[in-house]
């Protein structure tokens, strides 16, 4: 009997226990949560989103840092919340709010990733088209994260949505840095030349990805699913992975990359795993 392929969605914002449901209706695997800002009003609170990962053994937590808000004071809820949340990173939302990966406020927000293994993930490139954004898309672009990547080794660092639409400028950035990722999610939006054409999306990143023979290794598997803001693809991505990558890549892609770009979920399956042979 052929065994489900093992899946961490590295990129959703299932914020709500609705879309919680909606999303395990329709695939299985683990998912990584990325808080949405409070500037986005709906979707709901950022709160919702924690108390719709906890609890939940196949749910991993990203807060989300306002980068035009007190970062220390922040930082500090995070810290505080660490021991109880299945928190595995950090979500900065650039484009949708004005500034760089470089900028100097930004430094405290490394460091803490930093000292507590945690993942930096910042959406770059162009937004959702129903949310509100400053529309800083130069100030999202992947070189300042190469930067950022650069001065602190031990963090890594994902440039979600391969900074749409600079794809092939994306790509070799990535791959130049072992601790840097990237990926599609969020891709098959209504309304964009993606979500307008499947064919013509695989083909823009297979041009993307081809630049560089280990872009694999680099490539997360993400979703982007949150059906109140009209990103609900799954399948989708199954058939773009099917038509990128070779077979023997797929279990990178799906899983073992997001051990590597996400070392506290390691430690979570490992509690988990040891909490289910305690209860056998």
């Amino acid at each position: 009997m052929t065994q489900p392929r093992r899946k961490i969605d590295c990129h959703t914002h299932i914020v709500t226990p609705a879309i919680r449901q909606e999303y395990f209706s329709r695939t299985n695997g683990y998912a990584i949560v990325m808080q949405f800002l409070s500037m986005f009003r709906a979707p709901p609170t950022p709160d919702e989103a924690t108390d719709t990962v906890r609890g939940d053994a196949r749910l991993f937590l990203c807060p989300c840092i306002d980068i035009h808000a007190d970062i220390p004071t922040q930082l500090a809820a995070v810290e505080a919340a660490l021991p109880h949340e299945r928190i595995v990173g950090l979500k900065i939302y650039l484009t949708y709010q004005s500034g760089r990966a470089n900028d100097p406020r930004m430094i405290p927000i490394y460091e803490f990733a930093a000292r507590h293994q945690l993942t930096v993930t910042y959406h770059t490139g162009s937004c959702a088209l129903t949310l509100p954004s400053d529309n800083d898309l130069d100030g999202s672009n992947a070189v300042y994260v190469a930067e950022m990547a650069e001065r602190y080794p031990t963090v890594n660092f994902i440039v979600a949505h391969m900074d749409d639409p600079r794809y092939m400028e994306c790509i070799p950035i990535v791959c130049a840095h072992e601790n840097m990722y990237t990926d599609f999610s969020g891709a098959y939006e209504p309304g964009t030349p993606e979500g307008d054409s499947m064919d013509w999306a695989i083909d823009t990143f297979a041009r993307a990805i081809r630049q560089c023979p280990d872009a694999y290794r680099h490539i997360l598997y993400g979703t982007d699913f949150c059906p109140p803001i009209n990103l609900s693809a799954i399948e989708d991505y199954d058939v773009t992975i099917a038509r990128l990558f070779p077979a023997e890549q797929h279990d990178d892609i799906y899983f073992n990359n997001a051990l590597r770009a996400f070392p506290r979920i390691a430690e979570y399956l490992r509690k988990d795993n040891s909490n289910a042979k305690t209860n056998v």
